[in-house]
Formats: C-alpha cells, sequence, structure tokens
C-alpha cells in the first residue's frame, strides 16, 4: 500500500524575506523609477517653525518704538476684549446648554406618549400637537439666543471701541 506524502512535503515553503533584501529591492524600484533612495531622502523642512530656544517674549528689535507700542496697546486691548465678553459667552453657552436639554426632555416625551398611541391616528394628532408647541418653544429659545448675542457683541467690541477712540 502507497503512502502519500502529507501536505507539508508537496508544498515549496515560501521564505519570508529578510530586512536587507527588502530595503535593496525598496532601493533597487527606486532607482528604476529615478527617485530618492530611503536613506537619502531628505527630512522634512519645517517652515516658520519656532524652535525651542528662542524667546517669544523678546521683542523684535526691527519694529520702530512706536510700532511696539503699537502691538504692545493692541494685545492689551484684545485681552481686555476677551476679559469682558467671558462672562457673557459663559451666560450663552449656559442657555445652549439649557435649551439642548429642554429639547431632548421634549422629544423623550413625545417617544414616550407615542410609545402609548393606541392607534395611527392618535400618533399623527400627538405628533402634531408636539411639532405645533415645540415652534412657539424654538421661536422663544431663538429669540433668547439673540439676545444674548447682542449682549456678548456689545460687550466683546467696547474695549475695542474704547481703543479706536483713543487712538
Amino acid at each position: 500500500m502507497a503512502t502519500r506524502p502529507n501536505k507539508s512535503q508537496t508544498k515549496v515553503q515560501a521564505k519570508k524575506p529578510t530586512k536587507k533584501k527588502v530595503v535593496a529591492a525598496k532601493v533597487s524600484e527606486a532607482a528604476v523609477r529615478g527617485g530618492p533612495t530611503p536613506e537619502s531622502a531628505p527630512a522634512p523642512v519645517l517652515v516658520n517653525s519656532v524652535k525651542p530656544d528662542e524667546r517669544l517674549t523678546k521683542p523684535d528689535e526691527r519694529l520702530t518704538e512706536s510700532a511696539q507700542v503699537a502691538v504692545e496697546s493692541a494685545v492689551d486691548t484684545l485681552e481686555k476684549t476677551l476679559k469682558a465678553a467671558l462672562p457673557v459667552a459663559r451666560k450663552v453657552n449656559h442657555k445652549l446648554v439649557d435649551i439642548a436639554q429642554t429639547n431632548m426632555n421634549s422629544g423623550l416625551e413625545l417617544a414616550r406618549d407615542l410609545a402609548g398611541a393606541k392607534s395611527p391616528i392618535e400618533a399623527m394628532r400627538l405628533s402634531m400637537h408636539y411639532w405645533h408647541e415645540h415652534m412657539g418653544i424654538l421661536e422663544a429659545q431663538a429669540q433668547e439666543l439673540r439676545t444674548l448675542s447682542a449682549e456678548l457683541v456689545a460687550t466683546a467690541s467696547a474695549p475695542i471701541r474704547a481703543q479706536i477712540r483713543r487712538t
């Protein structure tokens, strides 16, 4: 009775190429294409980068004294603007969170009511009532946001307007 060779004896096992062969293949492919080889590829150049040892607080010697004063004044005005706008920005953010909470609760209440509907007609009636009521709520919320946004713009622009009047 003849024995059959097992699968490992019939297949030629492929060897995994070594790292040197892979690099050599990449180098030869790059040479054929005429491009740079992986070893000779230039390092990326960073444009407009700041070196860690550079001091950013040092005034620029290329600016005139009056330009430096103007830059410092502009930075101070920007700082005052941001400090003035912070409390109103918090109010706007709190209002947005409140609006999102109200709308989410309203939507979940609608889903609960729709789950308890006994007929498609009742479900449609509930949906129509929800949207009719919710559109009024959305209009009031939009008006509140409009008012807070106007307050934010007025508060934030006050230091800038004062700076413009001084110059």
